[in-house]
């Protein structure tokens, strides 16, 4: 009987493990960066994991006509943050320097190991054409990271030059 109640109780603790593996354990210490909104549901745990990872974009573009950009993202973390608060922090490292650009905070339930959120970068702010590195901070230390390109469109030129009359006429006389 006691061996029946010990392999009972073996089978019990293997079947609440055997829950699997949640897309926080494949994402973990990662932030997808998006401007598409991300999905918070899924069927598999596979297909969400790919999903979110094609979702990732490397470059983003402001907005031509508003200058503004709204970033979509999502941050996973290796084990449950004992905190309600963390601090989002954008660094530029566009000539391998860590320059803290914007520091936000985001509020959270205590013990969620993924934070989804969204915040809004103008360019009159948040330079364009430079590469950033936007993290997740808890107390300071790097829970989750990912990197990004923000591009901007530069001025257009036409190609075509005028000159003043005075100009031509000293073209003329060299």
């Amino acid at each position: 009987m006691k061996k029946l109640a010990l392999a009972f109780c073996v089978l019990a603790t293997s079947l609440s493990s055997a829950k699997g593996p949640s897309p926080e354990d494949f994402l973990k210490g990662k932030i997808i960066i998006s401007d598409k909104a991300l999905p918070t549901k899924w069927s598999s745990v596979g297909s969400y994991v790919s999903t979110l990872k094609n979702l990732n974009k490397g470059t983003l573009w402001y907005d031509r006509k508003s200058g503004k950009l709204t970033v979509q993202y999502a941050a996973f973390f290796s084990k449950p943050v004992e905190d309600v608060q963390v601090n989002l922090v954008l660094y530029d490292i566009t000539a391998g320097a860590h320059t803290q650009k914007v520091s936000t905070e985001n509020f959270m339930t205590r013990g969620d190991r993924v934070l989804f959120n969204s915040v809004v970068f103008d360019k009159e702010d948040i330079e364009g054409n430079k590469k950033y590195m936007m993290t997740i901070e808890d107390r300071r230390r790097v829970i989750a990271s990912g990197t990004f390109i923000l591009r901007t469109e530069g001025p257009h030129y036409s190609g075509k030059v005028t000159f003043s009359d005075d100009d031509a006429k000293k073209e003329e006389g060299q």
